[in-house]
């Protein structure tokens, strides 16, 4: 706690000097300069704000946010598991209906369940790294973000028998040094591109309409099976809401695919995944 106490402190003090030499600037600059000088500070932190928040943005590194806009597939993605027994459900549906998905599994979670991970790998889901406790990337450490990634990539590979080969940051939350981290492990940043905020819990038929609203094709649509580390979080409407939304995609003649196989049909923001998969063409790594 008195560690706690130090470092808000540090910080606080730290914000008070930025603002006092903030001040000093403006108040030592010609009233016209003045102004132009908040307006380039307030595009600077919209940017970079933009830049760290958004799905979409390319600025600090690419991250694969749909495949191509007009192909016949798109990619169902599952975040925050596992967490039984709503990743089960979900499997079950997933089977019965022959559809694959790309779930994006935390690594303490995976040790609380560490079946189901066995069971998404052995049905042919593709699995992918969405950090150990999902921890925010933006504010942490470095030692702390590589922490996040190599513990879940171990975890996977003790479970499954390798490494994946995607990443998604929690929140979808990213900057430059997290685009370093990944691009050092070969590990591809995907994001989003329809987003039904199942995790708010509107109600299954809410759910489903938001995700077949805005489905195009190529989308990477986002869906949770977990709560963050929470076991036992409720996912009960998101499970209803699957069978409904597989049945409105297949209706529109797409088809349900895993991440790479949408990725191979090419997309946005996919000069990281093209750089990996060239480097295990030369240096196989034995994913499946």
């Amino acid at each position: 706690m008195r560690r706690q106490g130090r470092r808000r402190f540090s910080s606080f003090i730290r914000a008070v000097v930025r603002s006092l030499r903030l001040r000093l600037v403006l108040s030592s600059a010609p009233p016209g300069l003045r102004f132009h000088f908040v307006e380039v500070a307030v595009l600077v932190a919209y940017l970079f704000a933009h830049s760290t928040l958004s799905p979409r943005s390319q600025l600090f590194g690419p991250a694969f946010i749909h495949g191509d806009r007009k192909g016949d597939m798109v990619a169902l993605t599952f975040d925050d598991g596992p967490n039984e027994p709503y990743t089960g459900q979900i499997l079950n549906i997933l089977k019965a209906r022959g559809v694959k998905a790309t779930f994006f599994v935390i690594g303490e979670n995976a040790l609380q369940f560490p079946d189901a991970v066995r069971r998404e790998a052995a049905e042919g889901m593709e699995i992918g790294n969405h950090s150990y406790n999902h921890g925010s990337m933006v504010r942490a450490r470095n030692a702390t973000i590589d922490w996040q990634i190599n513990q879940t990539q171990e975890v996977i590979q003790r479970l499954v028998g390798f490494e994946p080969i995607w990443f998604r940051p929690p929140h979808g939350f990213r900057d430059v040094r997290l685009f370093s981290k990944t691009r050092h492990d070969d590990l591809a940043v995907v994001e989003w591109s329809n987003m039904p905020r199942d995790w708010t819990r509107p109600g299954a038929d809410v759910i489903v309409e938001r995700t077949l609203r805005r489905l195009k094709p190529g989308d990477i649509i986002l869906l949770h099976d977990g709560d963050n580390v929470y076991v036992g979080g409720d996912r009960s409407q998101t499970v209803a809401a699957l069978p409904r939304i597989i049945d409105g995609i297949q209706a529109r003649g797409l088809r349900c695919v895993t991440l790479s196989e949408l990725a191979a049909r090419g997309g946005r923001g996919l000069r990281d995944y093209r750089r990996i998969e060239e480097k295990e063409e030369r240096e196989p790594k034995g994913r499946p």
